[in-house]
């Protein structure tokens, strides 16, 4: 499927449509809601990100680094995946949108507890570069530190309430 021709309103329909498709899993709060007051607090809570499929590689990488960087910047806890200590598991879908010359990272991030139920949901997105090709080549470092500094940000501020 090609994604080239994606103008913004393209991209508001699929982050709306992601956003609508997260809802069909189970969570403990209503329909429409964005988010339950976290259990776990401040600096007691531990966050883990999950693997993220259908990214190349070097985003990854990237992504996963300026996650890191951000969070020891903002004193957040963040864990691997595996780690028992983990309070939130945090579950990234990613997707590279050609936007008429340029591209658009755009991301929404679900925070489950132990149990797998939502109680969080982060989603933005970020203005890329040209793309030549596949969108992801439009996707650069400063789109992806731009996209996890946002993200620590949110995740902080929720924790925090």
């Amino acid at each position: 499927m090609s994604l080239r021709g994606w103008n913004r309103r393209k991209v508001a329909v699929l982050m709306l449509a992601l956003t609508f498709l997260g809802g069909c899993t189970a969570s403990r709060f209503g329909a429409g809601s964005q988010s339950a007051p976290p259990p776990v607090q401040g600096d007691a809570a531990v966050f883990a990100f999950a693997p993220i499929e259908g990214v190349p590689v070097p985003i990854l990488q990237a992504l996963s680094a300026a996650l890191n960087r951000e969070a020891g910047a903002q004193r957040l806890n963040v864990v691997a995946a595996n780690d028992p200590s983990r309070i939130y598991l945090v579950r990234g879908f990613l997707s590279a949108v050609v936007d008429g010359q340029s591209t658009r990272l755009v991301y929404v991030w679900d925070v489950v507890d132990n149990n797998g139920a939502r109680l969080h949901r982060i989603s933005g997105q970020q203005a890329g570069g040209q793309p030549s090709g596949d969108p992801w080549t439009g996707i650069g470092n400063t789109t992806v530190e731009l996209a996890a500094r946002q993200t620590v940000t949110d995740l902080k501020r929720w924790v925090e309430s």
